[in-house]
């Protein structure tokens, strides 16, 4: 797989959406490669799906899915401002969630870097013809 993708009608500024493109590849990657979790995953590529304009794919779905279940959840930053007693009972609900996803976010991870290994050519191409991003 990996072929180029057609650019959505109202994206006009394709090397910016290329860009986003490599950074699903990237990130997927990640969690294949377990450098982040399920959670992290998650919120990024939820993120990436919206600005690629790739919110209706299947594969994106398990993480908007995901991002939902973890509302209300002490993940990333706000974790400073919660106690010790309420992180650990809520990190019981995290870790729960993480596993039970896990497999499901895999395997969409694994689908997406094959179908967006495109866009790291097009990142090279841009670069061979003087494009900073």
């Amino acid at each position: 797989m990996g072929q180029f993708q057609q650019v959505p009608p109202d994206i006009t500024n394709v090397p910016r959406w290329e860009e986003h493109c490599r950074k699903v590849h990237a990130r997927a990657k990640d969690l294949i490669d377990g450098k982040v979790g399920v959670i992290e995953a998650a919120e990024i590529l939820h993120r990436l799906a919206i600005w690629t304009r790739a919110e209706s794919d299947p594969d994106f779905s398990v993480y908007r899915k995901i991002c939902g279940e973890i509302v209300g959840l002490p993940v990333g930053r706000e974790r400073r401002h919660w106690s010790q007693e309420a992180l650990e009972r809520e990190d019981v609900k995290i870790k729960a969630l993480e596993e039970s996803w896990r497999p499901a976010a895999l395997t969409s991870a694994h689908r997406l870097v094959d179908r967006y290994r495109w866009a790291l050519a097009a990142r090279q191409r841009r670069r061979s013809t003087g494009h900073a991003v």
